[in-house]
């Protein structure tokens, strides 16, 4: 008779043999959900692609972040000459 835990039904393959000083496997990658993400934004009116790095975090982004704030500028009226 076999000790208990050691019994495989016949055709499952046997775990693979992990050695102690390698640790646990990282955790696999969260899904980051479509990419690239397009969202509104909501002041100008305009709609911004972003991609995303493996992370998740916005990488870059069209427009970019200097010409939404340019954008931004110009609708308060600030570097406009007239």
């Amino acid at each position: 008779m076999k000790p208990i835990g050691t019994y495989l039904p016949t055709g499952l393959p046997a775990a693979p043999a992990t050695s102690p000083a390698s640790g646990p496997a990282p955790p696999p990658a969260p899904p980051i959900g479509p990419n690239p993400r397009l969202r509104l934004d909501p002041a100008l009116g305009i709609v911004v692609m972003e991609f995303l790095d493996a992370e998740g975090k916005v990488a870059r982004s069209a427009p970019s972040a200097a010409q939404l704030e340019a954008y931004r500028n110009a609708q308060r009226g600030f570097g406009v000459k007239p």
